[in-house]
């Protein structure tokens, strides 16, 4: 186990559930910890990564901060409505 006391941040992993017009879906998992050396960068200690659905982003936020929200909705691609997000997953009757 890995000393904590030497830490000043929370670390965490964004696992992806995949993607639906644009717009990647999934949640931010807190998943180790890490410290800013004395060059300036981070030191990053993760606990374990998911197997599937990790895109890599790392977020690191002090401790006793909120966990990072949902990241920005990407922007919608011309002629996209969000009244269809639901047209076109049945399947045909017939």
């Amino acid at each position: 186990m890995i000393d904590k006391s030497k830490f000043t941040h929370d670390a965490f992993i964004f696992k992806s559930e995949g993607m639906r017009k644009g717009r990647r879906l999934g949640y931010w998992i807190e998943e180790g910890v890490a410290r800013i050396e004395p060059d300036g960068s981070f030191f990053v200690y993760l606990h374990s990564t998911p197997i599937g659905g990790f895109d890599g982003r790392i977020r690191c936020q002090k401790y006793g901060s909120k966990p990072p929200a949902m990241p920005a909705p990407s922007p919608q691609r011309p002629g996209d409505n969000a009244e269809d997000e639901g047209e076109g997953d049945e399947e045909a009757e017939g």
